[in-house]
Order: structure tokens, then C-alpha cells, then sequence
């Protein structure tokens, strides 16, 4: 198989879009909800484009590492493509958790004036973690499915593929994986760090690396299908927009995702496919431009938005003990509270404020003979930034929005052009090292 390039072109598009995507989240008013800069003031409108992206965009990603393993086993044995694997997703999970996402978070700190403290963790980086624990899963039957090219299930679905349509068989698991683990507080494009998240991505993982071992007839089929692809997507999304308020049955929204999916890959596959000098660089910089991203979006808000004027330190609710005062007070799992743990004594009513979703309200509440309410809180507050009421324009977000994305771009770049020159470095950031004669 020659090199598929517009597998590359979808590599550099879905890292860059993401990008995109969490500069957008800064202007937000929920950005506080996922420890982002906030802006004064929302620019929703912007949420627009990431409502579409929303529901492809992740499991996008892990389509084409399901298509880059299948690429990878082509000259590898199972052992050659772990110690791969390792070297380019779990050592670059590992820097990033305890270098990377720790600074872009002590930037965080200091926008919201909250100190700093060392925080570990794998921030944006969590789909590598992912992506790892897939490749250990599924080993096995990729490498049954390399050297039995003609199983049972590839053989009748390259039969199916003579008629495009049958691509959307491929909906039905991804449909019933929604139903099933999905929870009534969720969206379906609840990834990060959620059951729906690693399922999904487990099965679009899967379908991924399926999809490239069928050769041409996946690609014929997706070029004969982009355009009713996209003619589907279309009246999809905005039916979940104009009805669901981007929510909906899964059953849409999946179809609607694989939609946009099957557009993407046809378009791309027919107009795409093929080499250039701009390629050849977006390829290899990409993956050290997306992990060093954070840091410069999170400098960009700080040099750029204004600093809240002080914060509100919320708990959220993840457990309610039945017949406790909480649940008296029909507090739910979820709920934000605001108020001042000292304040709280046995048989005292205290007064809090609830926030629920875009509701706030006040409650009052007596704690038991132990000073509880019967609630489990996170172990994380929340931080609600607060600034001074003053008007500011559409325009001056959106001026803000578009700075924010070229410093980030522009910083990101030049930290790849430094890390990619010390060789000791590259591995960290997903590079291979640079042969020294």
C-alpha cells in the first residue's frame, strides 16, 4: 500500500482543529467548569462551529490511530510496535503530565490569582493514555486479522462495500455503546474521562484500523458516498441545533457524526491524496505543536483577557446519601455550592447558593449531629471568576478569539522548531531521534 496521504492531511486537520476548539472554550461562560481562562464576557456564538465538530471530533482521532496501527503492523512484529508505541504515546503522556500540563496550569493559578501549586495530570493529553490501553487490548486481533486477511468478517464486508450505503452498518454498535453508557447528566460528546469516552473510542479505534485493512473498496465506497454523506449531515445538524439545542437521541447524533465522518474521508480520499512540501512539515510537527498548545493558549489568555477582579470557590456534588438533609433539600448529584465549610454546625441552619446548570438559586439547610448534610463533594473545588461590570464588544472578543489562536499557533511552531533541534528532546514530544554521524 503506497502512502496514504490524506490520512495525513486528517492527522494535521483533526490535532489543528482541537486546538481551535479549546481556544474557543476560553469564551465560554463554563470554561471555569474545565479550569480554563474565562473571558469577561461569552462569545457563544463561536459554539456554534464547535457544536457541529463536537460530536466527530475525538472519535475522529482515534479513527485514524486505529488507521496509523494498521500502517505501523505492515513491517512490524507485535513487540516492535509496543516498544513504537511506547516511545511515541506513552513516554510523550508521561513528559506531558508531569512538565507540560503542570506549567499551562501554574498559568491558570496565576490568571485567577489563586497562588501555585504543582499539579500533575494528563490535562489534554488523555486520549494518548487511551490510545496505549487500545493498542495492549487489541494487539492480538489486529495481528490475527494481519495474517488472516481473508476472515469471515472482512470478506463479507468488502462484498457489503459494493453498495456504499452498507458504510453505515458501522452506526449500529456505536448506537447501542450511546444507549448504554451514557448517563442522563451526560452529552454524547462527553469524552474525556468518562466510560462513554474510552468505550467509544475503543470501538471508532477498532473501525479505524477495519476500515484501511478493506484497501480501495472502503476508499471507492467513501467517494461514491461524500456527497449524500454530506447532504445528510447537513439537515442533521440542524435539526440537532434548532430542536435538541445541540443535545438529541443518540441514535441522530451518531448517524449524524458518521455522516460528517464519511464526507470528510470521501472528500479528502478524492482530493487529497496526494504529496507536498507543506505536508511533509505539517506531518511532523503536529503532534509536538498539539502538546506544547496548552501552554501558549493559556499565556495568550493571560497577556490578552482581562484577570478576574476576585473568585467564588464552588463543591460539586457526586454522591447524595438517601434520607440525609441533602437529599431532604433535593440537592442532585451535580449541583455547584458555594459556602464556607466552617460555618457548618450540628443542627444549625446555614444558607447556601446552588448552582444547577444556568440556574442559581439559595437554600437553606441544617446540618446533622456531625456537622454533614449527607453530600460527597469533589476533591477539587471549582474556581468561578467574577470581574467588574462593564460593557464590552462583540468585535473585541472576537478580535481576542483570533489573537488568542495566532500567538498560540505562532508559539507552538517555534517550540517544535527548539525541540525538534536537541535530539535529546524529540522523544518527549513524539520524535524519533535524529541519526548523529
Amino acid at each position: 500500500m503506497n502512502r496514504r496521504y490524506d490520512i495525513d492531511w486528517l492527522r494535521v486537520f483533526a490535532l489543528g482543529l482541537l486546538i481551535v476548539y479549546h481556544t474557543s472554550i476560553v469564551f465560554q461562560p463554563w470554561s471555569y467548569f474545565i479550569y480554563f481562562p474565562q473571558s469577561e464576557e461569552p462569545l457563544e456564538s463561536i459554539w456554534l462551529l464547535m457544536g457541529l465538530i463536537n460530536i466527530w471530533r475525538i472519535p475522529l482521532l482515534f479513527i485514524i490511530s486505529g488507521m496509523g496501527v494498521y500502517l505501523a503492523i505492515r513491517r512490524r512484529n507485535w513487540k516492535e510496535l509496543l516498544k513504537d508505541r511506547i516511545i511515541r504515546i506513552l513516554l510523550p503522556l508521561i513528559f506531558g503530565s508531569f512538565i507540560i500540563v503542570p506549567i499551562h496550569v501554574y498559568i491558570y493559578q496565576a490568571f485567577m490569582g489563586l497562588g501555585s501549586t504543582y499539579f500533575p495530570g494528563p490535562g489534554h493529553l488523555w486520549f494518548l493514555g487511551n490510545i496505549f490501553i487500545y493498542v495492549l487490548l487489541m494487539c492480538p486481533i489486529f495481528f490475527y486479522m494481519k495474517k488472516n486477511k481473508n476472515n469471515f468478517l472482512s470478506y463479507i464486508f468488502k462484498r457489503a462495500l459494493k453498495y456504499p450505503l452498507a458504510l453505515y452498518g458501522i452506526t449500529i454498535p456505536f448506537i447501542i455503546e450511546a444507549t448504554l453508557l451514557i448517563g442522563q447528566e451526560q452529552r454524547y460528546e462527553s469524552y474525556a474521562f468518562t466510560p462513554h469516552g474510552f468505550w467509544v473510542g475503543l470501538l471508532a479505534f477498532f473501525t479505524g484500523f477495519f476500515f484501511i485493512s478493506m484497501g480501495e473498496s472502503f476508499w471507492n465506497a467513501t467517494k461514491k458516498l461524500k456527497s449524500f454523506a454530506l447532504a445528510i449531515s447537513i439537515p442533521l445538524f440542524l435539526i440537532r441545533l434548532i430542536y435538541f439545542d445541540l443535545g438529541g437521541p443518540f441514535y441522530l447524533i451518531v448517524i449524524e457524526s458518521w455522516s460528517w465522518l464519511f464526507a470528510l474521508f470521501g472528500f479528502s480520499s478524492t482530493y487529497l491524496n496526494s504529496p507536498s512540501k507543506l505536508l511533509t512539515y505539517l506531518v511532523k510537527a503536529v503532534y509536538p505543536v498539539y502538546i506544547l498548545h496548552m501552554i501558549f493558549l493559556f499565556a495568550a489568555s493571560e497577556l490578552i483577557l482581562t484577570r478576574p477582579t476576585h473568585i467564588k470557590k464552588t463543591y460539586t456534588i457526586i454522591a447524595i446519601e438517601p434520607g440525609s438533609p441533602a437529599d431532604k433539600a433535593m440537592l442532585l448529584n451535580g449541583d455547584q455550592i458555594i459556602t464556607n465549610f466552617e460555618n457548618w454546625k450540628p443542627d444549625i441552619p446555614i444558607n447556601i447558593i446552588v448552582n444547577r446548570k444556568e440556574d442559581s438559586f439559595k437554600i437553606f439547610i441544617t446540618p446533622n449531629k456531625k456537622g454533614k448534610i449527607g453530600a460527597d463533594f469533589s476533591p477539587l473545588p471549582l474556581f468561578i471568576p467574577k470581574f467588574k461590570k462593564k460593557q464590552i464588544s462583540t468585535l473585541t472578543l472576537f478580535i481576542q478569539f483570533i489573537l488568542i489562536n495566532i500567538i498560540t499557533f505562532i508559539g507552538s511552531f517555534i517550540g517544535y522548531e527548539i525541540v525538534k533541534k536537541i535530539n535529546w528532546l524529540r522523544p518527549l514530544f513524539g520524535m524519533k531521534k535524529y541519526k548523529v554521524r
